[in-house]
């Protein structure tokens, strides 16, 4: 018997987020920005790999530094 609790150490939380009314973006995606993103006007989505809710924004705020993140979410 064993006294160890085995937590997931990653799971993926569904982040909307805004980006600036400016018609330039700051883009700084990377190989190892392994998600995907929808984007539609100014509103954009995107499924995370994370550790936690902050985890899972913090990515999307590294790659789009200016954006207003919305909700973040749990799948």
């Amino acid at each position: 018997m064993s006294n160890v609790v085995d937590f997931p150490s990653e799971v993926k939380y569904k982040v909307l987020f805004n980006l600036p009314e400016s018609k330039v973006i700051q883009i700084n995606k990377e190989p190892s920005d392994d998600f995907d993103v929808h984007l539609e006007g100014r509103h954009g989505s995107a499924v995370v790999p994370a550790n936690g809710k902050t985890g899972a924004s913090g990515r999307i705020k590294k790659v789009f530094p200016t954006c207003e993140i919305v909700e973040v979410e749990q799948m």
